[in-house]
């Protein structure tokens, strides 16, 4: 899924679909598709042009971003090629810190490397290890 920016929608303008296509950078027939197949709501379903509310659209972007997270256990990587959480293989895995800190907190960030069990492919993932005095 692309990254739509939210932030360029005004939430109280109507639009039609040329201008979320205009604005996404979309096809006119995706708009189509997000009204009649995934609940795109339209001002007035029998009038021509179809016309969206900002914060109706804003709202199903978001939703749409939100659905298509895929959460992560403590123990498990995204793989890219499998496009799943898995588990690395067992021995594999190495934990290596990058030398960067992140957040406000300055915590040392690392990195934890290895295979995926279902495919073979190197799996990364990164997080915030401990705090540095």
């Amino acid at each position: 899924m692309l990254n739509y920016n939210t932030h360029l929608i005004t939430l109280r303008r109507s639009y039609s679909i040329k201008d979320v296509a205009s604005l996404l950078g979309i096809d006119q027939r995706t708009c189509h598709r997000w009204i009649k197949n995934e609940g795109l709501k339209v001002i007035e379903e029998n009038a021509r042009p179809f016309l969206i509310m900002g914060a109706d659209l804003a709202n199903f972007i978001k939703a749409k971003k939100a659905k298509a997270k895929i959460p992560l256990k403590d123990d498990e990587c995204f793989c890219l090629k499998c496009r799943k959480a898995v588990k690395p293989k067992a021995g594999s895995e190495k934990i290596i810190q990058t030398g960067k800190k992140i957040g406000k907190d300055n915590l040392e960030q690392v990195k934890k490397i290895g295979i995926c069990e279902v495919c073979g492919t190197k799996i990364n993932r990164f997080l915030r290890g401990t705090k540095q005095d």
